[in-house]
């Protein structure tokens, strides 16, 4: 070793300090941007090469120092190594994300089938967040991984978890601003925002800038889709079997009703106020349908809405009576009973002992009545211009009234009358017929009140006190336009919060008059019972009142009361109800009293200021003085 100079040595000293602290600081710096890089592979350190070299140059007092700093750092660095997983972990969790700029929201479409797009599986699913596509997997060779590596799109999210992550470093991405596409993906609501669905007045607006109402949006048709859709917008109004679908969860359950899962999401994105298009395509919930329903409905062919609405209710029944589930939704809202008399002679006269007592009685549950239109007129009128007929729907509810008899096919003569009172009645009005060659469609216009539709004459006599409350409020009115096989369904919906109507026909929804919902050719109606909440329970202030008009009713009916003025003038007739009348002795007590208050204030002719005298016919006292005066 070659002797050194004390000046020499201890300028050399000085140099290998700042040497020291260099190499330090390279190192300092080095570890901190290997701490910032999350994807890229460990390098090794360069630190040993900076300290030998510095080593060589300094003193033996200076070389110590310097390898005691060398064995600290060796052993922070073999601290820092035991907590690598703790900052792998970390990197792979990173909040900031170079590429946000790159997502394109107005491209973004949840609605279709969750398969990828190359292998169409539905494994492992995730959607570019740039271009809008569906890809499966996130590891290297997959799908996703080489989109991200080919088209320059580095964002995905994954379609069950809704976890977003950056590819191809695929790290995880956690960003406050990305929620909107989550809660698009996944909406979801608690029992506090169901139960102000129906009071409250809710707008959304769309990235484009239109306005819409969330439970209010159109919907696609892809290709002759308008059957379902018309279904699905009236029964967004069953405000029961709405709540329960928007609050369902199957996350606990495994190989749950592919079904159930796809109506339940739907629901949800219609009422989404925060939808980025502010309208929704079926087309998820589509494919499942085809595939449950053997493709009896499926897109690309028309169908008939009864139909679809039946397999459909039929469907959630079943599938809703799950141990996990235990629900039966739909016979509480749709569920009625008819009571079906049945008999080998016909009822058009009057029923004799012998044949009441031979008439067999039922009861029979039904989801919906049947409407019977009269036959259209075949020939044209005078002007030779082919009328088309108006019928109200009383006269179509006879059929339920039990007084009509119908004979069956097999020479069975029933009659109906209701004997239960569903929460939501169905009506199907029997628009089209078929026979040996083609379909025929009825044009009758049947005319129907939007409010207050009575059912009492409908329901049986026995049944009234079970059914106090008989009046229903249109909700949902399905109407067909066209030719049978050529024409189109649309729906009129009526809007609780503002007490509007609304015409929607696929994506086209527009508000409209109540007027003009009762002059469509009507196929399918839901009708609302008057006592139910806006929260979907029954209201017992309208049961209780209901019962009170039905004992009044009972009670005897009402009299007609006649008065004669005071000064001559012409009688006025008022109605006072019997119930609420006392007995016959404090009657005849309270007209002596009103007779001898009439005589002390009578005039100087002596003839009395006013009488009560009451009839219980009018009509017949008026045929009396009509044949006195002649």
């Amino acid at each position: 070793m070659i002797p050194h100079s004390s000046s020499s040595s201890s300028s050399h000293a000085n140099g290998g300090e700042e040497n020291s602290s260099h190499s330090k600081a390279a190192r300092d710096s080095h570890s901190t941007s290997q701490e910032e890089k999350e994807e890229e592979q460990r390098q090794p350190s360069t630190s040993s090469s900076l300290s030998s070299s510095s080593s060589s140059s300094l003193s033996p007092n200076t070389q110590k120092r310097s390898h005691s700093s060398l064995h600290s750092s060796s052993s922070s660095s073999s601290s820092s190594s035991s907590s690598s997983s703790s900052l792998l972990f970390a990197k792979q969790r990173r909040r900031a994300c170079p590429y946000l700029g790159t997502i394109k929201r107005h491209l973004l479409d949840f609605d279709f089938e969750k398969v990828c797009c190359i292998c169409l599986s539905n494994q492992h699913v995730y959607a570019c967040l740039v271009c809008a596509r569906y890809f499966q997997g996130r590891g290297k060779n997959t799908y996703a991984y080489m989109h991200a590596l080919q088209e320059r799109h580095y964002v995905y999210i994954n379609l069950k978890d809704c976890r977003i992550y950056c590819l191809p470093d695929n790290y995880e991405i956690q960003d406050a601003s990305l929620q909107d596409i989550v809660y698009n993906l996944h909406p979801s609501y608690t029992q506090e925002d169901v139960n102000k669905l129906s009071t409250r007045v809710i707008y959304g607006k769309a990235l484009d800038g239109a306005d819409f109402i969330p439970g209010c949006v159109g919907l696609n048709n892809l290709k002759k889709t308008d059957f379902c859709n018309v279904i699905l917008q009236a029964l967004c109004v069953v405000i029961p079997l709405r709540n329960w679908l928007l609050l369902l969860d199957l996350s606990h359950i495994q190989n749950a009703d592919r079904i159930l899962e796809t109506l339940g999401e739907l629901m949800r994105k219609i009422f989404n106020a925060r939808n980025f298009k502010g309208i929704v395509s079926p087309h998820e919930f589509l494919q499942a349908v085809g595939v449950a329903s053997k493709k009896e409905f499926k897109i690309g062919s028309q169908a008939d809405p009864l139909q679809f609405l039946r397999w459909l209710l039929m469907r959630i029944r079943q599938s809703a009576k799950h141990k996990k589930l235990n629900s039966n939704v739909v016979d509480e809202c749709f569920e009625g009973e008819v009571l079906i008399r049945t008999s080998n002679t016909s009822y058009a006269s009057t029923l004799t002992t012998s044949a009441a007592r031979a008439e067999n009685v039922t009861r029979t549950p039904f989801l919906y009545l049947t409407l019977d239109l009269p036959q259209a007129p075949i020939f044209k009128d005078s002007l030779d211009r082919n009328m088309i007929p108006h019928i109200p729907i009383f006269d179509l509810l006879q059929k339920f009234n039990g007084q009509q008899a119908h004979e069956t096919s097999a020479g069975v003569f029933k009659r109906y009358t209701l004997c239960r009172l569903p929460r939501y009645l169905v009506l199907h009005i029997k628009r089209f017929s078929k026979n040996n060659f083609y379909i025929e469609k009825n044009p009758t216009i049947v005319t129907f009140p939007v409010k207050h539709l009575d059912l009492r004459d409908c329901v049986d006599e026995e049944f009234l006190e079970e059914n106090p409350v008989t009046k229903y409020n249109l909700v949902a009115n399905i109407c067909h336009q066209g030719k049978p096989h050529e024409g189109q369904y649309k729906a009129h919906i009526f809007y609780a919060p503002t007490n509007e109507w609304f015409e929607m026909e696929d994506l086209r929804v527009t508000q409209v008059l109540p007027q003009f919902v009762a002059l469509s050719e009507s196929y399918l109606q839901i009708y609302q019972r008057e006592d139910i909440s806006p929260e979907g329970s029954i209201n017992e202030e309208v049961v209780q009142a209901a019962r009170q008009e039905l004992r009044k009713r009972e009670g005897g009916g009402f009299n007609v009361v006649r008065k004669k003025t005071k000064h001559g003038g012409e009688e006025e007739e008022d109605e006072e109800d019997i119930f609420a009348l006392g007995s016959e002795d404090e009657e005849e007590e309270e007209n002596e009293e009103e007779e001898k208050q009439e005589e002390e204030e009578g005039g100087e002719g002596g003839e009395s200021s006013s009488k009560e005298i009451k009839i219980t016919d009018a009509w017949t006292k008026k045929e009396k003085e009509k044949e006195e005066s002649k």
